[in-house]
């Protein structure tokens, strides 16, 4: 636990405008996880008498969730800790609304999350460390030392979740305080791509499926990560109109996320042609027409489908196989980050480590080309 001395008070409050834990957070526009069409409310918030702008939580006084959309609203207030004792939440409860609602979406899926999040980190840090409910509760050091701890007994991908979640409550609230080092957690590595055998075995759970509607899904869900490295929130909002295919081959037109154009591998663009063959031009690729789009469907129809004895169809690896393809193909680094809506150089370097070592020669071969090109 760090001395007070060591936490420096808020000097500013405001909504998030810049990048947090590796992803820009803007008022409108997606984030992981979030599956909106609009994620984020539309105008910034007033803080007036807010609970993180007071030395003391009141909740009468113009709590900032009162000022966003029914949707996160009724998600937010709708939570309840399974962890966190009544009396204990009744005494945090305005003090986390007011933290969540900062950064909260118009969305009630990623609302909710946020609070799964925020509740039991608030509740440890004020009831089990005695700190007064002020902005230094989000304090960095204070997040390193709770995600830390032995007793979560959380997965690995729970407690990244979380710590992103925090941090992009703190980088909101305490605007001053600069990033600080956080060691790996136990376990984490890089999503390593699938295998060529690996790939084989999921175009052939595409195409076994045993129904079109399911064939045509999980064919685009498949070709669209694999082959053209796009994310769940970004399939689920393309139309067939958003897919042209002519002769030089196919290209999805992103309208989710980053827009941007992004060229399909050629691997894959007999199963994309397949499985949007009977799709009219203004009908979404994935799902019916009055499917919602409040929640992230992918994976939920991935755990639908038939499974044989094909490793696991998950999106994340799909994209990070469609990157590491790029890489050791030699593609320009600038252009890879503007096909695949990438922002920093280190989302390019996580994945350095799946390409295939080339040989001596390969390699000299290479060097030398690349150095004439310069010259």
């Amino acid at each position: 636990m760090p001395d007070l001395e060591t936490v420096t008070s808020a000097t500013a409050l405001g909504r998030p405008m810049g990048a947090a834990f590796g992803r820009p957070f803007p008022r409108q526009g997606p984030v992981e996880h979030c599956s909106h069409i609009q994620c984020w409310e539309p105008e910034p918030l007033i803080l007036g008498h807010s609970t993180l702008g007071t030395r003391n939580s009141k909740a009468d006084e113009g709590p900032l969730v009162a000022q966003l959309r029914p949707e996160p609203i009724h998600a937010m207030r709708k939570y309840r800790s399974q962890s966190v004792p009544a009396d204990r939440w009744a005494n945090i409860e305005p003090f986390v609304l007011d933290a969540v609602a900062l950064v909260a979406p118009a969305c009630a899926y990623l609302a909710e999350r946020l609070m799964v999040a925020a509740t039991p980190y608030v509740d440890w840090v004020v009831h089990v460390n005695g700190m007064p409910k002020v902005t230094n509760v989000f304090h960095p050091v204070l997040i390193r030392r709770y995600i830390s701890r032995d007793d979560l007994h959380l997965k690995d991908k729970t407690l990244r979740d979380y710590r992103s979640f925090l941090l992009r409550i703190s980088e909101v609230v305490l605007p001053d305080e600069g990033p600080i080092e956080f060691a790996p957690l136990n376990g984490q590595s890089v999503t390593a791509p699938y295998t060529d055998p690996e790939l084989n075995l999921l175009e052939s759970w595409a195409r076994g499926q045993s129904t079109a509607l399911r064939r045509r899904g999980a064919g685009a869900v498949l070709t669209l990560g694999a082959g053209a490295g796009l994310d769940p929130w970004e399939m689920q909002h393309l139309r067939r109109s958003d897919v042209c295919v002519d002769r030089h081959g196919a290209l999805v037109n992103v309208q989710g996320g980053t827009p941007r154009l992004v060229p399909v591998l050629e691997r894959w663009e007999q199963l994309l042609i397949d499985s949007l063959a009977d799709v009219p031009d203004n009908a979404w690729i994935l799902g019916g027409a009055d499917r919602k789009t409040t929640y992230n469907f992918v994976t939920p129809f991935i755990n639908h489908t038939d499974f044989g004895n094909e490793p696991k169809p998950v999106p994340t690896r799909m994209r990070t196989t469609w990157i590491t393809r790029h890489l050791a193909g030699g593609t320009h680094a600038g252009d890879l980050m503007a096909a695949g809506g990438l922002r920093k150089p280190e989302h390019l370097v996580t994945s350095l480590r799946h390409i295939p070592t080339m040989n001596a020669s390969e390699h000299r071969r290479r060097i030398l080309a690349e150095a004439r090109e310069v010259r």
